[in-house]
């Protein structure tokens, strides 16, 4: 059997390692986390960026849109509008070309 000095020398030794394997462990692990934080660093600024850019877009196709919509609508209400005085002008004429006797009320005698 070991003296008692011995074994706590071998067992000293072999605290030491596990305390050097867990350092170097944790290093390894520390600078792996650090590599994936900035890895997810750039992706999310570059999809952030991205969603951004495609937010712009989004909206400038959504602006034209709207922008044609109004004016197909404006054109519409003008052809509408045109036709309706166009109709207006030919009630008139045919009010115009009528005898007095049918446009006025007949008066009582």
């Amino acid at each position: 059997m070991k003296p008692l000095s011995e074994s706590l020398m071998d067992l000293a030794v072999r605290v030491k390692q596990f305390e050097d394997s867990s350092a170097g462990a944790r290093d390894k692990s520390r600078a792996a986390l650090q590599s994936q934080r900035e890895k997810l660093t750039t992706t999310l600024g570059h999809e952030g960026h991205e969603l951004e850019k495609t937010a712009a877009e989004l909206r400038e196709a959504a602006q034209s849109w709207w922008a044609d919509t109004q004016e197909a609508i404006e054109r519409q209400i003008g052809v509408m509008r045109a036709d309706f005085e166009k109709w207006q002008a030919n009630i008139r004429s045919q009010r115009a070309g009528q005898t007095p006797e049918l446009t006025e009320p007949a008066s009582k005698d």
